[in-house]
Parts: C-alpha cells; structure tokens; sequence
C-alpha cells in the first residue's frame, strides 16, 4: 500500500504544470507592462514610468502649465495578457475626470500594417506586421479595449465604451524597436499567431 501510494505521489510530482517560479513571473509582468505602454501609448517618446510595486504610473509632460495633466496608472491582473489603466485628467482650475479601461490581447484575432499614413488612412495596400516597411500597426479584436469616464464634478459620467481596434506608430528606430519587442512578447506570451505573420 505504501509503495502504491510513492508511486502515486511521484506520478503526482512528474505531471503537475510546473508554476513558473517567481524571476519568471517577474520578467513576464514587466515585458508586458512594457508591450501595454507602447500599445497605449504611454511611453511616447521613450518616457519611463515610476514603478509602484507591480504597477507602472506615467506622467503626461506639458511645458505650458494651462495644459490637462493626465496621470496614468497600469496594472496586470492574475492574467499577464490583460492590463487595468486608471488615469485621471485634469484642466487647471477644475474637477479631474477618472478613466478606468481593461484592455485584453487575448482578443486579438488579426493584425495588419500599412507603410504610411496615408495608406492607414485609406487602408490600401495592408502589409504584414513584421514587414520591414510597416509604420502603422492595426489591431483588432471584439472588445479588445474597454473604457468608463467617471467625473469628479458635477458633469456626469458617460456609458462605458468599448472598441475592437487599437492602433500604434512604428515611425523612427526607437519606435520600432518598442513595437517589435511589444508584439513579440505578446505573441509568445498570449499565443496571439497574427503578430507572427
């Protein structure tokens, strides 16, 4: 009985899904903070964020100070290809306006490019994503980002929205550089096969 129960045990052992350890998870968080941000857009400009524990906040940057400053809070939830943004949008002198999103890479079932503005525009001429010439990257996906607007003030909240589209720029080096690690870690990490093509 003994022995029965050993083996049963290490069987138990051999065929268990190995947990990713800690430095894995670890990694995997920030690789895809990283991937939201660009997404997002908010690392522009190669700005990076204050970390807050398992959390990434970023600033807007604004020279004329009667600009909206706009604070952005990012977070993964239990799954690493959904992330939570909290941001919060303020004029000079008035109520600031909170904007809770999710938005889910899962959902993503296509994924084209298009060499130029113009051509986004237009949307002629798609390329694949990994083409060299590609500038402009479109994402689509039933619901892939979903947002509320909660005012402070007196102005009211609106009715949340979602949409099936998410669009970033691959314009100079750096912007390609972000955006080719971007998708390929979503790939990889949230076995999207369009970002592959």
């Amino acid at each position: 009985m003994r022995k029965c129960s050993a083996i049963f045990l290490l069987a138990m052992l051999v065929l268990w899904p190995r947990q990713p350890m800690a430095e894995e998870r670890t990694e995997t968080s920030r690789a895809m903070r990283d991937a939201f941000a660009v997404l997002l857009e908010l690392s522009s400009g190669g700005q990076k964020p204050d970390e807050d524990g398992s959390a990434d906040i970023y600033y807007s940057i604004a020279d004329d100070p009667k600009a909206p400053r706009l604070v952005t809070r990012l977070e993964l939830g239990g799954d690493p290809c959904v992330a939570r943004t909290f941001a919060a949008l303020q004029f000079p002198g008035k109520w600031a306006s909170l904007f809770v999103a999710t938005t889910g890479l899962s959902a993503i079932t296509s994924a084209v490019a298009y060499a130029s503005v113009d051509d986004l525009i237009a949307e002629r001429d798609p390329i694949p994503v990994l083409d060299p010439r590609a500038q402009q990257v479109v994402l689509t996906g039933t619901g892939l980002y979903c947002a509320s607007r909660f005012a402070l003030g007196h102005e009211g909240n609106a009715e949340p929205e979602c949409r099936d589209r998410i669009d970033f720029a691959m314009m100079d080096a750096e912007q390609v550089h972000r955006g080719r690690a971007a998708m390929a870690v979503i790939a990889n990490t949230c076995n999207v096969a369009s970002l592959r093509q």
